[in-house]
């Protein structure tokens, strides 16, 4: 039986908040009560220009307007009331929205609307910045001669079937960007795989386990925790072992995009896979419900890539697949109609895009993980060879977003250890990597954490500030929420601070040394004492990448036992931490790495409180 498609042309306009889950992690109550208030002002907006919800997905809301002009003027009208909302001090969750319009061929269906009119201002809205609108240039077209503000081109954005050329309307000039157009290249063979793999991941949890069913249902409450451990290396090929590493971050950063999923770091995997937890223990220290595991086979004529997922709590395997690529080459060009034939046969919607590679020359991705496993050492030796791959990596490929910010990264690092010759020159050096990497991508997230971090040590403090508090809009890793947390406590915002340095250590408890270092640092200058030092207490009894690490917590742990009268305890912490070296910190080298805190005051206060302890002071 034929029936009749309903089609039309349609105004859609998508809006939705930026970062609700989070949000919801820190306070439920307060986010829900928020968003309510929020929801009010659109609905009166929507009256007001004629606008009707046709679909609404949590924090998100679908509507229909009559006119291009309408859905427009309802965008700017709700814009500008959030902000003016959010600079209320009685508001205590500040929710800010993405909006995306466009008008295009829809098709009802119920009281749906349907179709690629609706995709489009679904990726218009993900393409928005955070208090931003996006259009489509078949909305531009009709609102320009109409309307007196003022837009910005950035020209045609591909993502996946969907090719549109989008224009951001500039609420305010601080709004105004440039975006690459989306490449129709090949993309390098393990972003290919791992994307492949990240999909049917998804795809897999967002069906009905055990049921042969067409509707796409949550398999579980929440968010599926899903631990990606590295992909074994059996080609027999040691100069192999950077293929497991690729494709197991490009799952995790895949994964990362999606607020669906909560994915702990590769450090988390590699601890269980050393220490050899058993599924109980996975299960009951770390909350992770499900693990993906793989290995590789071959050589660079034939490669096999198998993939499995082991259902914790069941303690039972519950898929699993095989990729077999005669060439290296083929990944290149198969990895859309894969895609496409698992989503396909899994009827699935994709939700989210698969995350871009690091690079598509396979010598600077090799760099690149070999530079960043060296970067997390955080010895001046794994300092020094991990800024060499670097710069090799950047010289093939000058304009590369992600070396640059590693680039940045390294200067500061050189500070923060208290290796830096010239803090100020490697300032300048790091700020300017930064700047070269948010030239070519602006809102990366580790590029602007760099650039904040950089500018606090050269004490441009509001400068620093005023970046980290953008940071949030575009953190989609654990490891990314780390160094926001570490900006909101050098801004001075401990309780934030505090509470996503606890956030990251829970969900990822072996991460680097550096955020235990700094939430201990925290929680002693919030007066947390009592906390703090069953903290170091815990922390002192493992091993640590950096001996720096050890040295503070040391100190830090003697503050608070001279502020209790426990002087003599002091006294040995004092003394242990320069066991370590022979030598100890000194009052210079502990301002020379954290001569970025906003908070001098204390730094003051720990040094003269330890001098009279025996801390040097050079």
């Amino acid at each position: 039986m034929n029936t009749e498609i309903d089609r039309k042309i349609a105004v859609i306009f998508v809006a939705d908040v930026v970062g609700y889950s989070k949000h919801m992690e820190k306070d439920e109550n307060a986010t829900i009560k928020s968003y309510n208030a929020c929801e009010k002002i659109l609905n009166k907006l929507l009256k007001k220009y004629k606008g009707s919800v046709f679909n609404t997905a949590g924090d998100s809301v679908l509507a229909e307007f009559p006119s291009a002009v309408n859905a427009v003027e309802c965008g700017v009208d709700f814009q500008n009331e959030i902000k003016k909302r959010n600079q209320s001090d009685k508001v205590d969750v500040k929710l800010e929205f993405r909006l995306g319009i466009n008008m295009g061929d829809v098709v009802k269906k119920d009281n749906n609307l349907i179709g690629d009119g609706v995709n489009i201002a679904a990726r218009l809205e993900a393409l928005a910045q955070a208090n931003g609108i996006t259009i489509s240039k078949s909305v531009y077209d009709f609102v320009v001669p109409k309307t007196k503000m003022t837009f910005n081109d950035l020209g045609v954005q591909k993502v996946k079937q969907n090719e549109f050329h989008a224009f951001d309307i500039l609420l305010d000039p601080s709004q105004k960007r440039s975006l690459k157009t989306k490449s129709n290249s090949m993309l390098p063979m393990l972003g290919a795989v791992a994307a492949v793999l990240a999909i049917v991941i998804a795809g897999f949890l967002m069906l009905n386990r055990g049921e042969n069913t067409e509707e796409i249902k949550t398999v579980i409450s929440g968010k599926p925790s899903i631990l990606v451990t590295n992909f074994t290396n059996m080609t027999g090929d040691t100069n192999n072992n950077f293929l497991g590493d690729g494709i197991t971050s490009n799952i995790i950063a895949t994964l990362n995009k999606s607020e669906r999923f909560e994915v702990p770091p590769s450090s988390t995997a590699k601890y269980i896979q050393k220490n050899q937890l058993s599924n109980t223990e996975v299960r009951d220290n770390y909350g992770i419900e499900f693990i993906v595991t793989g290995n590789i086979q071959g050589n660079a004529d034939k490669l096999r890539v198998t993939a499995e997922m082991l259902d914790v709590t069941k303690n039972r395997v519950i898929w699993s697949e095989v990729y077999d690529f005669k060439k290296a080459d083929d990944i290149f060009e198969i990895q859309d109609s894969v895609s496409l034939s698992i989503l396909k046969a899994s009827r699935v919607k994709m939700v989210f895009a698969p995350a871009e590679p690091v690079s598509k020359n396979a010598e600077v991705y090799k760099m690149h993980l070999k530079g960043g496993a060296l970067f997390n050492q955080n010895t001046p030796e794994s300092n020094k060879a991990a800024q060499k791959l670097f710069e090799d990596a950047l010289a093939l490929e000058p304009e590369n977003p992600q070396i640059l910010s590693y680039l940045a990264w390294i200067f500061w690092q050189k500070i923060y250890m208290g290796i830096s010759k010239s803090p100020a020159e490697d300032i300048r050096n790091g700020l300017r990597y930064a700047e070269a990497s948010l030239l070519r991508s602006p809102n990366f997230p580790g590029a602007l954490s760099a650039t904040a971090s950089l500018e606090m040590m050269a004490g441009n403090y509001d400068r620093s500030c005023e970046i980290n508090r953008t940071i949030g809009d575009f953190i989609d890793s654990i490891a990314d929420r780390a160094l926001n947390a570490a900006g909101q406590h050098f801004c001075g915002d401990l309780e934030n601070a505090i509470a996503n340095y606890e956030y990251v250590l829970k969900k990822a408890p072996h991460i680097s040394s550096w955020v235990r270092y700094l939430y201990g640092y925290a929680l002693t200058e919030k007066k947390a004492y009592d906390k703090a030092l069953v903290f170091f207490e815990t922390e002192l009894q493992k091993k640590h990448s950096w001996s720096g690490t050890v040295q503070t917590m040391y100190i830090l742990s003697a503050f608070i036992k001279v502020k209790q009268g426990k002087e003599k305890e002091a006294v040995a912490l004092f003394e242990k931490q320069k066991e370590l070296d022979g030598k100890g910190k000194t009052a210079k080298r502990i301002k020379g790495e954290l001569f970025g805190l906003r908070n001098k005051k204390f730094l003051n206060e720990l040094l003269q409180t330890l001098a009279p302890f025996g801390l040097p002071q050079e």
